[in-house]
C-alpha cells in the first residue's frame, strides 16, 4: 500500500469552510488508511494538520456565525428602514399629490398674471404717448399705433422696412445723422443702451424733432432693439426760445462798453462781458467758475474789499474811481460800481462790479478847463450867438474888440450891432451859421466912420454852428490880423516886385498875363487881346564893367523911370533881373497903332545918354513884341516867343522893335529839340566833363582842375555849352544836369584818390540851383552815394547868383562850407555887389573874371581892378585864381602880382579824362610853354 503524503499537505486559509470540511474528511479517510509501515512522524504530521484545519474551520465558523448575526441585525434594520420607507413614500406621494395640485394652481395663476402682463404691455405699447418699435435682424417686428401716426406711415410700411426705415436726420448743428444713427444701433446690438436727439424729414416733407432711445432685450427668438421715439418739437422750441433769449441777454451783457462781472459768494466769477475779458486779457475758460486762487492773473487773484462789503450787506451799492499807470507810462482812470443782489429761487446772493475807463472824461474834463482858461486868457476874439445873432457869451478879447467893455455888458446883443462894416453881410452869414452852413472871412472894424484908413483894424471872423440838435448856437472867433495883414501885404509885395527898381517882377508879370489868359470872355465872345513886350539893354555889361556896381544899379533904376514915363501907367512894366525888362499893353487902353508909337518912342528915348550921379551911360534898347491870342493862347508860348523875337532884334542889330513871326517858331523849334535831346543826353549818360587844369602861379605846379559840362549829340558834334546852358536854366533841367555833373565829378575824384593822385576838382553851380531848398541836401545824398570826401570838391557859384538873394545865399553857403565843401566865387568883379558882403560870405576863392585877365597886360583899367581883387583877396585870406590866362606875358605879370593859381588855355585846354590824365603825366612844371592864338572857350 502507497504511503499517503501527508507532511506536503496543509489547510490554506483561503478555502471555504466546506471545502476545509471535505479536506478534512479527506484526511480522515487517508489516516484510517494506513498501515504498520506508515512512519509515525508522518501520521504525526497529519493528525496536527487535521488539527490545524479544525482550529482553523472552527475559526472561521465563528467568524461565520458572527457575520450571520451581523447579516441578520442588517436585515433587521433594512426591514425596518423598508417599513419606514414605505410609510414615507405613502407620505412623499401625498405630498407629490399636493405639489401637482399647487403647480396645476400656480400655473393658472401664471398664466392669468401673464395674460394680465400682456394685457398690460399692449395697454402700454399702444397707449404711451411715445412711438414704440421693435427691431430684430429683419428690420421693424412690431410698433404701436403712435409710431404710425408719429412717422405717418402705414403699418405695413413700417413692418416691412429695415434698420434704415429713419432717413433724413439731422443733428443739431445741422449735419446729417445718418453716421450718429448706424452708430448707436450697432452699440446697442452690443449691449448698450443708446440715446441721441435728431430732427426728423418725413416722407412727405414734414420735419419734427424727435428724441431716440435704443435698449437692448432677448426673447426666444433671439436678440431684438426696442426703440422709443418721443416727438421733442415744442421742447426744441422752448430751448432753442430759451438760447435766443440767452444770446440776446448775452449780446447786450458782450455789447456793454464797460466791463461787468458777477461774482458769487466765494468771489467766483461766474458772468464777465467781453469788455472784462479784453482788459485782462483772458478767456471765459480761463476765469468762469474759478475762484481767484485759481486764475493766473494778478488783478483777478486779490479780494477785492467792495465785493466783500457788498456780501457782508454793509454797502448794497458803492461807487469809486481807482486809478493806475500802464506800462507806457500813462495814468488811466476808472469809475467802479457795485451792486448786490439775491437769487430769489436759490437765495444765493451775487455782486454785480461794473467798471468804465473814465480816462478820456478826465481828460475832457482837463480839457474844457484848459478850454475855460483859455476862453478867458486868449487874445482872440471868441464869442457864443444864439440863432438870431444875440451874443449869449464873450470872452474879454472880444469885449475889447468892440470897444463895448466886459463880456457881461455885451451879452444879449446883436453881433452885427457890434461890428460897422457890411452888416448886410454879416446878418446874412449868421443866418447861413443858424442853419449848418459855416462861413470865415476878413472884415474891418472901425468904431467911428472918420478914422482914416490905416488906422482900421482888419480881422478875420469864422462863425460856425454848434453841434448841438436841440439848442442850436454859432461859435463866432476874431483874430485881429492887421498886422499880419500889412506885413503879407509887404511881402507879398517884395515877391512881386523887383527890390532895385520897384517894377514887378517877372512872378508878378507871369501871373498877371496867366490871369488875362484864362479871363473868360465877355458877352460878345471876344478875348481881350494884349501885347507882351521884353526888352533887353545893350551893351549894359560894358557899361556896367565901366562905371561900377554902384554906377549900374543906379543906371537900372533910370532905366525903369525912363520906360514908365514913356508908356505911362496903363501899361504893366516889369523888371525881370539883369538889364532884362518887360511891357504889358492891353488893347482896352492902348491900339495896336499907339502901342507901335509907344515903342518907337521908347528906341529914340534911349539914344539919349542917362546923366548918373558920377558918369555918363549910353544904353541901347532891343524889344521883342508877341500879341495875344493871335501867336498863341498859352502864357510859355507867348514869353517864349517875345523871348525869341527880342534875340530877333539884337541879331538883326540892336536898337529896334522885332514882332514875332512864325517863322520864328524854328527858333523856339530849335530850342525845344534841344531841350528834349538834352533831357535824355542827362538820363542816358552822354553829357560827359572835361577837365582844364589849375596851376601855382608861382611853382607852375598843378593843384587843381575845374570841370566843364560838354554834350556831344547823336551825331557826335559837341553842342556849345553857351547853346544848351540857357535852355537847360529855363526849362527845369537845370538842376538834374547840375547834379549829374556833381555826381561825375565825385566818383572822378574818389577814383584819383584811391589811385593815389588825389586833386581837387571844381564844378560850377548854376543861380537856379543856388535857390533851390533842397541844393545842399541833394549835394550831401550824393556825397553817400559816391563816397567822395566834400574836400575834394571846389564849388564855383557867380557873384550875381549871389547877389540875388543874399540872406538865402549866405545860408545855403554857410551850411555847403559846414559839410567841408570849398566855396569859389567865380566871375568876380562882373556883378552889382558891395565888397562888404565878402566879410559876411563863407567863402575860400576868388576867381577873377576873364574879361579882367584878357587886357590885364595892356589896358591900365584891367589891371588896377586885377591888383585890387588880388590885394582884396589875400587881406581876407582868400584863395586868387586867374581864368583865361592866354599868354607868358599873362603868366608873368600874375606871378608878380602875387595871384595864388592860374588857369587857362597857356596851361592847357578843357580835356576829357583819358587826355587829362595823359597831359597831367607829361606836363612838367619846369617845362617852357609855347605862346598860343587866344581861343573863345565856353565855360559854365
Amino acid at each position: 500500500m502507497s504511503q499517503p503524503n501527508v507532511a506536503h499537505k496543509s489547510a490554506p486559509s483561503s478555502r471555504s469552510p466546506i471545502e476545509q470540511l471535505e479536506q478534512i474528511d479527506r484526511w480522515v479517510n487517508e489516516i484510517q488508511e494506513c498501515d504498520s509501515s506508515t512512519e509515525p512522524s508522518d501520521l504525526k504530521l497529519s493528525v496536527s494538520d487535521l488539527t490545524s484545519s479544525l482550529v482553523h474551520l472552527r475559526e472561521m465558523l465563528t467568524e461565520r456565525d458572527i457575520e450571520l448575526e451581523r447579516s441578520r441585525r442588517q436585515s433587521e434594520s433594512l426591514a425596518v428602514a423598508q417599513a419606514d420607507a414605505i410609510v414615507r413614500s405613502a407620505e412623499i406621494i401625498d405630498e407629490l399629490e399636493q405639489i401637482k395640485k399647487e403647480l396645476s394652481d400656480a400655473r393658472s395663476a401664471a398664466e392669468q398674471s401673464a395674460k394680465d402682463t400682456k394685457r398690460l404691455a399692449d395697454t402700454i405699447f399702444e397707449r404711451t404717448s411715445d412711438s414704440v418699435m421693435v427691431f430684430d435682424n429683419q428690420g421693424c417686428s412690431a410698433c404701436n399705433d403712435n409710431a404710425l401716426e408719429m412717422f405717418r406711415v402705414s403699418r405695413g410700411e413700417m413692418l416691412h422696412s429695415g434698420r434704415g426705415f429713419f432717413h433724413a436726420l439731422k443733428l443739431d448743428d445741422g449735419t446729417d445723422a445718418s453716421d450718429t444713427l448706424n452708430t448707436c444701433l450697432r452699440e446697442t446690438d452690443q449691449g448698450q443702451s443708446q440715446h441721441f436727439e435728431a430732427q426728423v424729414t418725413r416722407h412727405d416733407g414734414t420735419t419734427f424733432w424727435a428724441e431716440f432711445t435704443f435698449s437692448p432685450f432677448v426673447i426666444s427668438g433671439g436678440g431684438q432693439i426696442l426703440a422709443i421715439v418721443r416727438d421733442i418739437t415744442s421742447r426744441k422750441q422752448f430751448e432753442a426760445e430759451l438760447r435766443r433769449h440767452r444770446d440776446f441777454l448775452n449780446k447786450i451783457v458782450s455789447a456793454v462798453p464797460d466791463q461787468l462781472s458777477v461774482r458769487a459768494s466765494d468771489h467766483r466769477i461766474v458772468v464777465a462781458n467781453r469788455a472784462f475779458l479784453n482788459a485782462h486779457g483772458v478767456t471765459e475758460d480761463e476765469i468762469i467758475g474759478k475762484l481767484p486762487d485759481e486764475i493766473d492773473v494778478p488783478g483777478l487773484r486779490e479780494f477785492d474789499p467792495q465785493i466783500d462789503a457788498c456780501f457782508a450787506g454793509d454797502v448794497p451799492q458803492s461807487t469809486c474811481v481807482d486809478s493806475w499807470i500802464d506800462d507806457q507810462g500813462c495814468k488811466h482812470y476808472s469809475a467802479n460800481r457795485y451792486s448786490a443782489f439775491t437769487d430769489e429761487s436759490s437765495s444765493d446772493r451775487f455782486v454785480i462790479a461794473t467798471s468804465r475807463d473814465i480816462t478820456d472824461d478826465r481828460h475832457r474834463e482837463h480839457r474844457l478847463q484848459l478850454l475855460a482858461s483859455v476862453f478867458e486868457e486868449s487874445a482872440e476874439g471868441v464869442a457864443i450867438l444864439d440863432i438870431h445873432g444875440r451874443i449869449l457869451e464873450a470872452n474879454p478879447a472880444f469885449a475889447r474888440m468892440t470897444n463895448v467893455g466886459t463880456g457881461d455888458e455885451i451879452a444879449g446883443k446883436r453881433f452885427a450891432d457890434l461890428i460897422h462894416v457890411e452888416t448886410d453881410s454879416i446878418l446874412r452869414h449868421v443866418s447861413n451859421a443858424a442853419n449848418g452852413k459855416s462861413w470865415s472871412g476878413k472884415i474891418r472894424l472901425a468904431s467911428d466912420s472918420q478914422i482914416s484908413q490905416h488906422m482900421q483894424r482888419t480881422f478875420w471872423v469864422s462863425l460856425s454852428p454848434s453841434d448841438g440838435n436841440v439848442d442850436r448856437q454859432i461859435i463866432a472867433l476874431a483874430s485881429d490880423i492887421t498886422e499880419l495883414e500889412n506885413s503879407q501885404a509887404q511881402l507879398h509885395h517884395r515877391a512881386m516886385h523887383d527890390s532895385l527898381t520897384g517894377c514887378p517882377n517877372r512872378a508878378f508879370f507871369r501871373e498877371m498875363i496867366v490871369n488875362l489868359v484864362n479871363r473868360k470872355p465877355s458877352s460878345n465872345d471876344v478875348a481881350e487881346s494884349f501885347s507882351i513886350c521884353f526888352l533887353d539893354l545893350d551893351d549894359f555889361k560894358h557899361v556896367n564893367d565901366s562905371i561900377g556896381h554902384a554906377g549900374g544899379d543906379q543906371l537900372l533904376q533910370f532905366v525903369a523911370d525912363r520906360i514908365i514915363a514913356v508908356v505911362g501907367s496903363d501899361a504893366f512894366v516889369a523888371r525881370f533881373g539883369g538889364d532884362e525888362f518887360a511891357i504889358l499893353f492891353r488893347d482896352v487902353h492902348y491900339d495896336l497903332t499907339t502901342q507901335e508909337q509907344l515903342l518907337a518912342e521908347l528906341i529914340n528915348e534911349f539914344k539919349r545918354p542917362f546923366a548918373l550921379t558920377e558918369a555918363e551911360a549910353h544904353v541901347g534898347l532891343s524889344i521883342g513884341v508877341t500879341r495875344f491870342p493871335q501867336d498863341s493862347t498859352d502864357t510859355e508860348m507867348l514869353m517864349s516867343y517875345a523871348d525869341t523875337a527880342m534875340y530877333s532884334a539884337k541879331q538883326a542889330g540892336k536898337n529896334a522893335v522885332a514882332y514875332f513871326e512864325p517863322s520864328m517858331k524854328q527858333q523856339v523849334d530849335m530850342r525845344q529839340q534841344v531841350q528834349t535831346k538834352l533831357r535824355g543826353a542827362i538820363t542816358n549818360g552822354d553829357v560827359e566833363l572835361h577837365y582844364q587844369p589849375k596851376v601855382n602861379a608861382t611853382t607852375k605846379e598843378l593843384v587843381s582842375c575845374e570841370a566843364l559840362v560838354r554834350w556831344r549829340d547823336s551825331e557826335g558834334q559837341f553842342v556849345p555849352p553857351s547853346t544848351f546852358i540857357p535852355i537847360a536854366e529855363n526849362s527845369g533841367l537845370i538842376n538834374a544836369l547840375g547834379e549829374y555833373v556833381f555826381e561825375s565829378a565825385a566818383k572822378q575824384a574818389r577814383l584819383w584818390h584811391d589811385q593815389g593822385k588825389p586833386l581837387r576838382i571844381a564844378v560850377n553851380v548854376s543861380p537856379i540851383q543856388l535857390r533851390s531848398v533842397d541844393f545842399a541836401h541833394s549835394l550831401v545824398r550824393i556825397l553817400e552815394r559816391t563816397g567822395a570826401d566834400p574836400e575834394w570838391l571846389e564849388l564855383e557859384i557867380t557873384e550875381n547868383a549871389i547877389m540875388s538873394n543874399v540872406e538865402h545865399s549866405t545860408m545855403v553857403i554857410d551850411k555847403l562850407a559846414e559839410t567841408g565843401f570849398r566855396i569859389a566865387i567865380d566871375d568876380f568883379g562882373t556883378g552889382h555887389s558891395s565888397l562888404s558882403y565878402l566879410k559876411t560870405f563863407n567863402v575860400h576863392t576868388l576867381k577873377i573874371d576873364l574879361s579882367f585877365i584878357r587886357d590885364v597886360v595892356h589896358d591900365r583899367f584891367s589891371r588896377s581892378i586885377v591888383q585890387s581883387i588880388i590885394s582884396l583877396g589875400r587881406g581876407l585870406g582868400l584863395t586868387i585864381v586867374a581864368e583865361g590866362v592866354e599868354v607868358i606875358e599873362q603868366v608873368e605879370y600874375l606871378a608878380k602880382l602875387r595871384c595864388d593859381e592860374l588857369q587857362g588855355y597857356f596851361f592847357g585846354k578843357p580835356m576829357p579824362v583819358v587826355d587829362f590824365e595823359n597831359w597831367r603825366k607829361q606836363y612838367s612844371p619846369r617845362e617852357k610853354k609855347p605862346t598860343i592864338t587866344p581861343v573863345r572857350c565856353f565855360e559854365w
